[in-house]
C-alpha cells in the first residue's frame, strides 16, 4: 500500500473510475468567472496553443474559439480518455480542425521545439513529478517571445473556518494526493531556473461563504481517508463540520490561485 501511496499523485489521473470522472466533466467545465485566471496569457487568432493537463477539455474548446480558424490547440494529458472527452467536445462545437490531442508519457512534452505560441497550464503541476523539468519543456516548446501562464493553488495558504485545527489534520493527511503541494510560493523560482524572463506573478482569493469550495474540501477528506493517516470518525466529524457551518452560516473558506506568466 506505500508504494501505491507514493505514486498515488500521479495515478489517480491515469485511471479514473466512472463516478469521478462524471464529478471532474461537471467540475472542470468554463465558467465566464475563470477569464481572470487566463487573461494573462492572451490568447488570440492565429496562435498555436499548448494546453497542458487539459482533462476533459473545456478549456480547450473555450481556447480554440479564441485562436480562430487560423489558430490551433493542443490538448496534452496522461489520460486517454480525457483526450477522447476533449475530442468530442470539439467535434460537437464545430471545432475540430482547430484541435488535436496528444496523450503525455513520461516526462518530455511530445512537442518539437519552438513549435507554440503559449502554453496554458491550469492547476496541474501540483502534480507532476517533476515541475522543474515540465517548466523547463514549456520554455524548450515555445517560439521566442511565446508566453508561459501557469495557475495552480498552494494548499498551506487554504483556509477553512471555523473548523481550523481538525481541517490542518485532514490536509496533513490529504497531501499524499499531490506531488508538490506547496508548489503555488515555487513558481515564481522554477520560472526564473527554466529561463523564463518578464516574470510576472498575481495571487487571486476570493472568500466562499456560500460553499462553492464544498467539493474540494470533501476531496481533501477522502483523500486524508486513502492516506490511512486519519481515522474514520474524525473524518466524520470533518464533514459534518462543513454542513453545520454551511447551516450556521458561519462557513468560510479560501482557496488562492498563484498565476505566473512568463516570456520564453
Amino acid at each position: 500500500m506505500k508504494e501505491k501511496l507514493e505514486t498515488y499523485y500521479r495515478d489517480h489521473w491515469v485511471e479514473i473510475e466512472p463516478e469521478r470522472m462524471q464529478r471532474y466533466e461537471a467540475m472542470f467545465q468554463w465558467r465566464d468567472s475563470q477569464e481572470v485566471l487566463i487573461a494573462p496569457a492572451s490568447v488570440g487568432a492565429g496562435q498555436v496553443v499548448a494546453d497542458f493537463g487539459c482533462g476533459p477539455g473545456a478549456l480547450t474548446i473555450e481556447l480554440a474559439r479564441r485562436v480562430g480558424a487560423g489558430g490551433r490547440v493542443i490538448g496534452l494529458d496522461i489520460n486517454p480518455d480525457f483526450l477522447q472527452k476533449t475530442l468530442a467536445a470539439a467535434q460537437a462545437e464545430g471545432l475540430s480542425e482547430r484541435v488535436e490531442t496528444r496523450v503525455i508519457e513520461g516526462d518530455l512534452i511530445p512537442l518539437a521545439d519552438q513549435s507554440v505560441d503559449r502554453v496554458l497550464c491550469k492547476n496541474v503541476l501540483e502534480y507532476v513529478t517533476d515541475p522543474q523539468l515540465t517548466i523547463t519543456e514549456f520554455h524548450r516548446i515555445l517560439r521566442p517571445g511565446g508566453i508561459a501562464h501557469v495557475s495552480d493553488s498552494d494548499w498551506g495558504a487554504v483556509v477553512f473556518e471555523p473548523a481550523r485545527e481538525r481541517f490542518a489534520t485532514i490536509m496533513a493527511a490529504a497531501r499524499v494526493a499531490f506531488r508538490t503541494p506547496l508548489i503555488g510560493r515555487s513558481l515564481y523560482g522554477l520560472f526564473r531556473q527554466a529561463g523564463f524572463h518578464d516574470i510576472r506573478v498575481q495571487v487571486l482569493a476570493s472568500a466562499d461563504t456560500s460553499g462553492a469550495l464544498r467539493s474540494v474540501l470533501t476531496n481533501m477528506a477522502s483523500y486524508a481517508r486513502l492516506s490511512g493517516q486519519v481515522d474514520e470518525a474524525e473524518i466524520a466529524a470533518f464533514l459534518d463540520d462543513i454542513e453545520q457551518a454551511l447551516q450556521q452560516q458561519t462557513y468560510f473558506a479560501l482557496l488562492p490561485q498563484f498565476l505566473v506568466t512568463a516570456s520564453a
